[in-house]
């Protein structure tokens, strides 16, 4: 087992579709596999809240505004962070992020939050990715491939002008973390870019135990 040095926060992002889920799932396979201690989660949750924004997500918004839809994931993500994120972290883990609150950022500031005011209450409590990767697609081929892997309806949640305008929010992120991968890339070789730099950052930053 390859022992790190401290924690390291991997985050995957994306509009739906973009392949993201994917992504997180074969760098964990792959660290895993290399025997690197690592953990895969997601957001929202299978917790209380998580639940909550889940059975809106498949249900339609209905008289939930975009203020207290954006309470729900910040309470969602507090107990996320506090019981799984900060926990890895701190026992030397890799956790890998499938969506965290620039999901939240670009979603709810596409109905209207101020996205500063949104990442400002998330920085009050949740750490800083060391990496994200941010896989960017036109919101035309997210639903596309929704419909045709899911079988799925979009719902309110993946109207395209609605996924335009998420896209536009997370096209003006600006990290000095941030990777932006071109989803129209075949899924192996995102894997491998994925795997390289996340390799590379591990050894730049001389993170693995001798």
């Amino acid at each position: 087992m390859h022992r790190l040095k401290k924690g390291v926060l991997i985050v995957f992002e994306g509009v739906d579709g973009a392949g993201k889920s994917t992504q997180a799932r074969l760098l964990y396979e792959r660290l895993t596999k290399a025997h690197f201690e690592a953990e895969l989660s997601k957001e929202p949750t299978e917790g209380t809240w998580g639940k909550k924004l889940r059975k809106l997500i498949d249900g339609g918004r209905g008289d939930v505004g975009p203020q207290e839809e954006l309470e729900w994931f910040i309470k969602d993500r507090f107990q996320h962070v506090e019981e799984i994120i900060k926990p890895g972290l701190k026992n030397n883990k890799i956790i890998i992020l499938d969506r965290y609150y620039f999901s939240t950022i670009a979603y709810q500031g596409a109905l209207g939050v101020d996205p500063r005011e949104i990442e400002k209450r998330n920085n009050e409590f949740a750490p800083e990715p060391n990496l994200l990767f941010l896989i960017e697609i036109p919101p035309a081929a997210g639903i596309k491939r929704i419909k045709k892997s899911r079988g799925e309806k979009t719902d309110s949640f993946e109207r395209e002008s609605y996924l335009f305008r998420v896209g536009q929010i997370f096209h003006s992120l600006d990290k000095p973390f941030l990777y932006r991968l071109p989803g129209k890339e075949s899924v192996q070789k995102l894997s491998d870019r994925t795997w390289e730099i996340t390799t590379a950052y591990l050894r730049e930053h001389n993170l693995i135990e001798r």
